[in-house]
């Protein structure tokens, strides 16, 4: 049986963190600090991608 996967509208923490090659902390403080858009879902946040350039922010971190 093969999997299928569904698009999602949004990027979890853990996706953000292997996306951007940074730590999770540094992707929450990211989030808390607001340079990051996200919404708390249970004890996690999701990133909607309407929300995030992620060409932009990958500029960013790399400064």
């Amino acid at each position: 049986m093969s999997k299928i996967i569904k698009e999602k509208d949004f990027y979890t923490t853990n996706e953000l963190v292997v996306i951007l090659g940074i730590s999770k902390q540094s992707v929450l403080k990211r989030i808390h600090n607001g340079s990051i858009k996200a919404m708390k879902m249970g004890r996690d946040f999701i990133i909607f991608k309407k929300d995030i350039d992620l060409n932009k922010l990958k500029v960013i971190i790399k400064h």
